[in-house]
């Protein structure tokens, strides 16, 4: 006995399914498109589950979403195709490149297709969504809707990019380098500022509030990005790609060298506040190279204070072979004590060389770098002392046999 459970038998649905695809590829074939009865055929269909394994034709939708991208339909259209095949954006950057080459003066379809991109990603996913965002094929503005819906993605790594995120993958390679003549109009320029401000964006509660009221610092957001990487004193060719895209910036946008962020910190200070590592000369010269970058665009820097402190004392106890740029810019900071120690550079500096000595002499991890501090911090503390002696003079006391620093 057959029951009718009130079900179609699978075959008539495939074959009603398939009737429905070929009326809609027949209202697509001719111009111009009816779309408001073509949106109720699309609506017809059930969701469909189907991947690549399928035997049906164009089973994710893939295709019949390109031919509506194409054709320039309302979004309402665009949202019944991603609502009826769910997967037709998974791994399909093309669709990204026809939303932005044919809606061009209206960012609603594509911004429809990021979130739903976006809605029906694993939580459990790190991996960037949009790396294919550098192309050529999507405009600065198409850039800009996507990383203000989700400015995070900049920070997440990609196979697609050598398993580097967005922004690691512009600082440490030398894509930008490779057209200097056009690199500072070209898109991808553009879309460097633009990740440095979303990765900023990402790291903050309220970044809408910051961009309204100017607070976003881009420079500083390069400058801890580079100085996280463990191999930036010793990778010539990353520092190299660092120190041209700050001279760039410089030339564009050399404003955002001279603005402290929203804790009133300057991009000098950002480097000066780490400890400098370099394992050998070249990584010296490399410290070198950074700070005279930052003191060329804004010198003024050399004398804001950062906890009462000067760029001096900080470059000093971090081991920073800078003092001499530092003092070319303010010599006055020669004299200056640092608040909260009392103490005069060449002092900050002895200091360093002691504890870098006593390190050295208990541990054996990284003994040439230890080495290497040391014997800067030794030089510097001469140099310093020589710049101006009458800081180390005897004074005559009942009690007290030694020396003591006076200005």
């Amino acid at each position: 006995m057959n029951i009718d459970d009130g079900t179609q038998p699978l075959d008539q649905q495939q074959h009603e399914k398939h009737d429905i695809k070929k009326r809609i590829e027949h209202q697509l074939s001719y111009l111009p498109i009816d779309w408001d009865s073509l949106n109720p055929l699309l609506k017809s269909l059930e969701p469909s589950t189907a991947r690549w394994t399928s035997k049906e034709d164009d089973p994710m939708g893939r295709l019949l979403l390109g031919r509506v991208l194409t054709n320039q339909a309302p979004l309402n259209v665009v949202e019944t195709v991603l609502t009826v095949f769910p997967d037709c954006l998974m791994y399909n950057p093309a669709a990204f490149f026809m939303a932005c080459r044919h809606y061009t003066t209206n960012q609603s379809v594509l911004v429809a297709m990021v979130k739903h991109s976006l809605s029906s990603r694993d939580p459990s996913d790190s991996e960037c969504p949009f790396p294919w965002i550098l192309s050529d094929l999507v405009t600065v503005s198409a850039a800009q809707a996507i990383l203000e819906i989700y400015p995070q993605g900049v920070l997440e790594p990609s196979p697609m990019l050598s398993g580097k995120t967005l922004l690691d993958y512009l600082l440490r390679s030398s894509e930008l380098q490779k057209h200097q003549q056009e690199s500072v109009s070209s898109n991808l320029w553009t879309k460097l500022k633009l990740i440095l401000v979303s990765a900023e964006c990402s790291q903050q509660a309220n970044c809408t509030a910051c961009k309204k009221n100017g607070n976003l610092s881009p420079a500083h957001v390069l400058l801890n990005r580079v100085l996280s990487y463990p191999d930036f004193f010793d990778n010539v060719s990353v520092a190299r790609n660092t120190i041209w895209l700050l001279n760039q910036l410089a030339s564009t946008d050399a404003w955002i060298f001279q603005k402290p962020d929203a804790k009133g910190i300057y991009p000098l200070h950002v480097v000066l506040q780490q400890e400098c590592t370099p394992q050998h000369h070249t990584g010296k010269v490399i410290a070198r190279e950074l700070v005279k970058t930052l003191l060329q665009v804004h010198p003024q820097s050399a004398r804001c204070l950062l906890h009462q402190r000067l760029p001096i004392h900080w470059a000093v106890e971090h081991n920073w072979p800078c003092h001499d740029l530092l003092l070319a810019v303010y010599p006055e900071a020669l004299d200056a004590q640092d608040s909260t120690s009392e103490l005069y550079p060449f002092q900050i500096a002895a200091a360093a060389a002691s504890v870098s000595t006593r390190t050295t002499r208990t541990s054996t991890p990284c003994k040439q770098a230890e080495n290497l501090s040391s014997a800067s911090a030794l030089d510097i503390t001469f140099e310093l002392l020589r710049a101006n002696p009458t800081h180390v003079r005897p004074i005559p006391a009942k009690h007290h046999t030694g020396v003591r620093a006076e200005a």
